[in-house]
């Protein structure tokens, strides 16, 4: 038997606890913690996800729908309006006719010497009355910040038409303006301001009367047709002029310095709308526009 050394004998004795515990582990399968072990640690181990509500990038606030009953003037620049001044809106209806290129150069020239108060006008359009032309000097309106407004296709009296006939009117002129501003839809101004039931319910817009009638088509003169306007004037009224007329022209070159000079900006109506805070709803009659308390 070979005999081996008492050093040789004493580092074999030492490794032998090594030599089972390796042996040992080779047939030995590792455990694994049980199933819910792992589950609760996870979250440890693995952060959940930040709720939303406590994340640092929440989402943006999504935009509430727009009301389809409430005329959308979020796109109306009211930028130049100064909130210290009393505000009156200006429509011409029967355009686009002969004086329409002249009332829009008083407009410019007023402008252009005062810009710290900025006039603007609604304008109703007639589609019978659109050619090559006329439709030129609709796209300067626009260029020049007019809101552009349907009279409807032929001036007809609206409580006369049946639905077909009197949808058809109202369209007609809608689309001939989408080309040029892009709206689908435009406030409407009736004929003769007559309206019913079924032309409340087929409006897609408010519709607009006035409180001010200059009655400028009735061959009234310059002073007349200034008079009626100044002496009435108020804030949020709505001033009813025409397109076509020579006398209409000369009495805006006096209006719009004498309103600037007591205390007025002279508006569209959906600008006076929004800066007024009046929502204007679909099928209702608008004479005046108040601000809102």
């Amino acid at each position: 038997m070979l005999k081996l050394s008492f050093k040789r004998r004493l580092a074999f004795l030492l490794c032998l606890p090594l030599l089972f515990a390796a042996c040992s582990k080779q047939n030995v399968s590792p455990s694994l913690p049980p199933n819910e072990e792992i589950e609760r640690d996870f979250p440890d181990r693995f952060p959940s996800p930040i709720p939303p509500e406590y994340s640092q990038e929440q989402d943006e606030p999504e935009t509430p729908p727009v009301d389809p009953e409430i005329w959308d003037v979020s796109d109306v620049d009211i930028s130049h309006i100064n909130p210290n001044r009393k505000l009156i809106a200006f429509t011409f209806d029967d355009a686009p006719k002969r004086t329409l290129e002249n009332i829009l150069a008083v407009f410019a020239a007023f402008n252009e010497s005062n810009p710290d108060c900025l006039a603007s006008a609604t304008v109703f359009f007639n589609g019978y009355l659109f050619d090559d032309t006329s439709a030129q000097t609709v796209h300067a309106a626009r260029a020049l910040g007019f809101e552009l407004g349907n009279h409807t296709q032929s001036h007809l009296d609206l409580t006369t038409l049946e639905q077909p006939t009197l949808q058809v009117e109202i369209d007609q002129t809608d689309t001939l303006l989408e080309k040029i501003d892009g709206k689908k839809r435009h406030l409407l101004r009736a004929p003769f301001g007559k309206v019913n039931e079924l032309v409340r319910n087929i409006a897609q817009t408010p519709i607009l009367d006035w409180t001010i009638d200059t009655l400028d088509w009735s061959g009234v003169s310059e002073e007349e047709i200034y008079t009626s306007v100044y002496s009435a004037r108020a804030s949020g009224s709505i001033v009813l002029m025409h397109d076509g007329y020579a006398h209409t022209v000369s009495a805006l070159k006096r209006l719009l310095p004498d309103l600037k000079a007591d205390g007025y900006q002279v508006v569209s109506i959906s600008q006076l709308s929004k800066a007024h805070a009046c929502p204007l709803k679909r099928g209702n009659r608008y004479i005046r526009i108040r601000k809102s308390l």
